[in-house]
């Protein structure tokens, strides 16, 4: 039941055309609740219908119409997630599989292409942590991790005519592509995918992304530190710096294990002119104070989200994910970007020794 749910849970709506009909159809299992819900896959999770399963078979219906294609979820009664599916054109069918225990939808392009690649994706995935859990090396795991970049990529050059290609390179493929190979994988979508609001977004992204390429001069942040001054990142860079603006938060787990690598540079090349200007989307103002306190995190920190749970700096930045993190140098330029690990110390024994 969850294979499809978590690969796409966190997919806002997909846009298309105005006025899409729908027609949605299935059987539910024997201890199915007696009704069902059509919901948004998005923040809101509005209902978009609902219906009653007919006690005497199992059988449900929605007919309807909405005003662009959309991830959906069918919930019951419970509120509980019975499986994931694209709303669009033509007639989608809704059937439980006893032997995986799970529903899966089928009957339209995204619909069932997305079942083939979905098993195809939670393969390499269920390897990779399989990996993980038996201490495969860091190359062995880089390998698996680019043998799904490159399966991605490959489910999408035979997706580019529906949504389903649309959604998996604007949610999964274009964060792993610079600004140029953005705009020349979205040149190969039809007009009509490449007008919906999905690519319109990414396209967005990849002109704030060109704005911070390497060699493009910083974008300038003013923020609130934990004592509720405005710093302005500017006040750091200059003659002889050099400046990490790192993005993280406090429930990023993949944040919290660069810190040591970041202390590590900091405590080693503070004195050289290396400074960190930590940037946090935390939502928590006082869970992130008492972090960067109990965590030693003694460089310049400010938060970087707003009343609104907003981020202008994150906005002006392009950030689609953490960690994410750009080296100023004394010119004012980027010199580097989304440096890990112990890349960070490596670039500057470069700069400084």
């Amino acid at each position: 039941m969850k294979r499809l749910i978590v690969a796409l849970l966190s997919i806002a709506a997909l846009c298309g055309c105005k006025g899409v009909r729908y027609d949605i159809s299935g059987t539910m299992a024997q201890d199915a609740a007696g009704q069902i819900y059509l919901v948004s896959a998005d923040a809101e999770q509005a209902t978009i219908a609902s219906t009653t399963i007919d006690p005497a078979d199992g059988t449900f219906r929605f007919k309807g119409r909405v005003e662009e294609p959309m991830l959906a979820i069918l919930t019951d009664d419970n509120e509980s997630p019975i499986t994931a599916l694209f709303i669009e054109e033509g007639k989608v069918t809704v059937s439980y599989d006893e032997n995986q225990g799970s529903y899966t939808a089928s009957g339209t392009v995204s619909n069932d292409n997305f079942n083939a690649a979905n098993d195809q994706l939670m393969q390499l995935q269920m390897k990779y942590y399989s990996q993980a859990q038996s201490g495969a090396s860091e190359e062995e795991q880089q390998q698996l991790i680019e043998e799904y970049n490159a399966a991605i990529q490959s489910i999408v050059d035979k997706n580019q005519d529906n949504i389903l290609g649309a959604y998996l390179f604007a949610r999964m493929e274009s964060g792993n592509l610079s600004a140029a190979e953005i705009r020349a994988r979205l040149d190969k979508f039809p007009k009509k995918l490449r007008e919906t609001k999905m690519l319109k977004e990414i396209e967005e992204f990849a002109a704030k992304s060109e704005k911070t390429e390497v060699g493009a001069p910083y974008i300038e942040i003013v923020a609130k530190d934990s004592e509720g001054k405005d710093v302005a990142l500017s006040s750091l860079i200059g003659e002889g710096k050099w400046v990490l603006i790192d993005f993280w938060a406090t429930w990023c787990g993949p944040c919290r294990e660069e810190i040591p690598y970041l202390k590590a540079a900091y405590e080693k090349y503070a004195d050289n002119g290396f400074a960190i200007y930590g940037v946090s989307l935390d939502n928590d103002a006082d869970a992130w104070k008492k972090f960067i306190s109990d965590n030693g995190m003694n460089w310049t920190n400010v938060i970087g989200i707003d009343e609104n749970k907003d981020s202008a700096s994150a906005d002006a930045y392009g950030i689609r994910s953490i960690p994410s993190n750009f080296l100023i140098g004394p010119d004012g330029k980027i010199a580097a970007k989304n440096l890990r690990g112990e890349e960070v110390e490596k670039k500057l024994k470069e700069i400084f020794e």
